[in-house]
Order: structure tokens, then sequence, then C-alpha cells
């Protein structure tokens, strides 16, 4: 008897030992569960955001695009557009002056750059065109460090080549990103750094904001060719502006 309910007692013990481990079980199933569906909606409201970021930015230049006729109330002269100090390329002393405001984020303005390249061979030796930062803060994060690790390129006279990988690479508009393009340009990466770091170009590009904003700039990218202004990313538009404004240079 004594033998018996020794096996009996260890036969619970298993028992309840299994149902341990069961229950554990279950209950590191329910953890990995919460893991990967927290996981899942991280990443599904990030995608969320970002494709209402996109579409947010896609409305700005396409409302601009459909309105080039003072839909939208804007003037369509605007008198004495300053060129600042900024970057530009061309022919000083041409008789077309071209001023961009652009987002280094917005996927119109990159659509453009091309374009733009395009309008300077063919139009060679009449076209001064001026590049201006206008980052859409509220919707592109990166596209205010993107404009200082242009200006700061410029510094080592890199600007340009900058300008066209940050359009090239939309994607990738991290600090770690933009360094490597410095480097893949062989600036010096401690002068860029420190340019970077000391928020050297802040007020160059707040006053480029502002005199977007004054001249009632409201989607990336706008064009004024000789103060006319050209809202959107429309090549013909542009061309057409440059053409009219020869004739009228006579």
């Amino acid at each position: 008897m004594g033998a018996d309910k020794v096996e009996k007692d260890n036969t619970s013990s298993t028992n309840g030992g299994g149902r341990v481990h069961i229950i554990l079980g279950f209950v590191v199933f329910l953890l990995l569960l919460q893991v990967i569906l927290s996981t899942f909606l991280i990443n599904r409201v990030n995608s969320i955001d970002s494709t209402v970021s996109q579409l947010k930015d896609e409305n700005r230049s396409l409302q601009a695009a459909l309105n080039p006729n003072n839909e939208l109330d804007l003037p369509s002269y605007v008198e004495n557009v300053s060129i600042d100090d900024d970057p530009s390329i061309g022919t000083q002393g041409a008789p077309i002056t071209i001023v961009e405001f652009a987002d280094y984020q917005c996927p119109y303005c990159s659509q453009m750059v091309s374009q733009v390249e395009d309008l300077l061979s063919d139009y060679e030796g009449q076209i001064l065109f001026v590049y201006r930062d206008f980052p859409l803060e509220d919707i592109h994060a990166d596209a205010f460090k993107a404009a200082e690790a242009a200006n700061c390129a410029n510094d080592q006279d890199k600007y340009w080549e900058m300008h066209n990988l940050l359009f090239a690479n939309q994607a990738k508009l991290d600090i770690e990103s933009v360094r490597d393009y410095a480097a893949s340009l062989g600036l010096n990466l401690e002068d860029f750094d420190a340019c970077l770091s000391s928020d050297k170009y802040v007020e160059e590009i707040r006053n480029d904001i502002s005199d977007g904003l004054s001249y009632q700039v409201r989607g990336t990218p706008t064009y004024f060719v000789n103060g006319y202004r050209v809202p959107g990313a429309s090549i013909e538009l542009l061309t057409n502006a440059i053409e009219n404004a020869l004739d009228r240079e006579g």
C-alpha cells in the first residue's frame, strides 16, 4: 500500500508540472503574439503617416500646377524677386533670371532637376538659375537639415553636386546618409560636420522661407521667371515663361 501511495503522489506531481509548462507556454505565446501585433501596428501607423505626408505634398504641388492663372488669387508678377546670395548656375548678367523655391523632399521638385538642366543647356547663355530653400517642415522632417547640408557643401565648392545627390536620394536624408553623400563627394567631413552642428545656415534658410512667404509661395516647386510666377512642376509652363520673357526683352 505504501508503494502504491508513493507512485500515485509522483504521478500527481508530474501532471501538475505538465500543466504549469502548458500555462507558461501559452503565456509566452500570448506575449510573442502581442509583440508581433504591436510591431505590425507600429509599422502600419508609420506607413500611414508616410503616405499622408506624401499625399499632402502632392496635393500642394498639384494645387499649384492646376492653378497657373491666378485661380488662387496669387499675383502673377512679383517685382524685385530677391536672389539674395543664394547658389546660382548659368550665366551672370543673362537676360533671364529664374528663381526656384523648392524642398529637398518634394517629389515634384526632384522630377524637375534634370528638366531644368536641359533648359539651361537649351537656352545656354540666356539664363541665370537661382535655387532658394523652401523646406515644408510640417510634412518633411528632413528637408530643413538637407538644405543645411547643401549649403555646407557649398563651403567646399560642391553645392550643385550635393544638391543633385539629395534630390536623387529623397528617401534617405537622415544625417548619416547625408554624411555618406558628403564623403562620396570628397568633402572634408570634419569641416562638414562642424558646419552642420553649428547651425551656420539656419538663418540663411529662414530668410529664404521668409522671402518665399512674402512672395506668396504656397507650394513647391515655385518658379519666378524675371518676376513672373510659374507654380508647380510643369516644364511646359516654365518654357513658355522663358519664351515670353525673351520676347519682352526684345
